[in-house]
């Protein structure tokens, strides 16, 4: 409901406008880090155990919250990367269940038996635990706030935050509890040497990418943070509609990405000064 009440549908209309530019970004977003860890997959990099876990990472959206603040940080064009962003996660809705249901099929399904089970499963708790509360946030922006939206919208953007950090930490405290805190931070030493190849490469083919944008630095800069991010209050809700039964495969699902989002919030954060120097030399 609160991530409902910031959206604003006018500066999402206004992306399509520069339409190739979307079409970059909406790619590198989905594809780009799809297509790397397919590649590693086939050349057996990953250990099976997190194979599932990392290709649920790279198929997830962007963070709406942290890339247009990070991008504003970096005085970049963040009324763009929000437009990037709030759509990416709206695409993310119909993208993850298919490309889920493409990617991991189970011995003995067929392809299109795989994406009517997922549509089965996954959209009608999307629709009430997803859009339907995000409408009622916009619903009630439209009808109850007048004045002040801006004031509000900075207020709400910190409740928002919050709702993540507390995703995050009832995720951690779940896996903490199912699996032991010896055996998880055995799985945090396992699984970082993983996580810290999909970083370089999430990070520099951001970069590439978002230089094929328009001249214009600070849209370069909306482009690179919404392309290196992925959403953990998008993914983690996602992740409980997947179908999976077993604890041990559903922790082995999360934890990459509960793990990623921090480390890209620290990596991020550490770009913003260089960034704000860059775009200030063609200002």
């Amino acid at each position: 409901m609160i991530q409902g009440w910031n959206v604003r549908f006018d500066v999402i209309a206004s992306v399509f406008r520069g339409f190739p530019n979307l079409f970059v970004v909406l790619g590198g977003i989905f594809l780009s880090p799809l297509v790397f860890t397919l590649t590693l997959q086939y050349f057996a990099f990953f250990h099976l155990d997190w194979r599932e876990g990392f290709i649920f990472l790279a198929i997830l959206p962007t963070t709406i919250s942290t890339c247009v603040v990070y991008t504003s940080m970096a005085d970049g064009d963040s009324d763009s990367a929000l437009g990037y962003a709030a759509l990416s996660n709206l695409i993310a809705i119909i993208w993850v269940p298919f490309a889920w249901s493409i990617l991991v099929i189970e011995s003995g399904s067929s392809v299109t038996g795989q994406w009517v089970t997922a549509g089965r499963v996954m959209l009608p708790p999307m629709f009430g635990l997803v859009l339907f509360p995000c409408f009622l946030g916009w619903l009630a922006k439209k009808i109850f706030l007048r004045v002040g939206e801006n004031r509000h919208r900075k207020m709400l953007n910190r409740i928002s935050f919050l709702c993540i950090l507390l995703l995050a930490y009832m995720a951690l405290a779940k896996s903490i509890s199912q699996l032991g805190t010896s055996e998880f931070i055995q799985l945090l030493y396992q699984l970082f040497p993983y996580l810290l190849v999909f970083l370089i490469f999430h990070i520099s083919v951001s970069w590439i990418i978002s230089s094929f944008l328009s001249s214009d630095r600070k849209l370069k800069v909306a482009g690179f943070y919404c392309i290196s991010q992925k959403s953990l209050a998008m993914g983690l809700p996602m992740a409980t509609f997947l179908p999976v039964n077993d604890v041990k495969v559903e922790l082995f699902l999360v934890c990459p990405l509960i793990f990623y989002h921090f480390l890209q919030l620290f990596v991020g954060a550490s770009f913003i000064p260089a960034l704000r120097k860059w775009v200030e030399l063609r200002s």
